[in-house]
């Protein structure tokens, strides 16, 4: 799983040098949205604002679920591979031990 994060990590990283708008710092992000939002409000009634509005935010929900989960799996990985390390170490002294004991009788 981690070559695959790996290479989640460096098409992400391609995407936003290559992207203007993933490179803006976050106010002029955040004012680029804002513009946007109300140059959106003259075309629109107030039905297809809502809609429109609606639709976007559940758009946005989504994202933010899904990365939510993608950190909370990657940093669920090293703390996995953290314990298997210790179990296969535990292992390996054990079955040095039990060397020592047949050695020993």
């Amino acid at each position: 799983m981690s070559n695959n994060s790996n290479s989640d990590q460096s098409t992400n990283e391609k995407t936003c040098d290559n992207s203007c708008l993933l490179s803006l710092p976050p106010k002029q992000f955040s004012v680029l949205a804002t513009i946007f939002g109300l140059l959106l409000l003259d075309d629109l009634s107030i039905d297809q604002q809502s809609a429109i509005g609606n639709f976007l935010l559940s758009v946005g929900q989504t994202m933010l679920t899904a990365s939510a989960q993608e950190q909370a799996l990657q940093s669920c990985n090293p703390q996995n591979d953290q314990i298997n390390n210790d179990i296969q170490d535990l292992k390996d002294q054990i079955a040095l031990l039990k060397k020592e004991i047949d050695k020993c009788k």
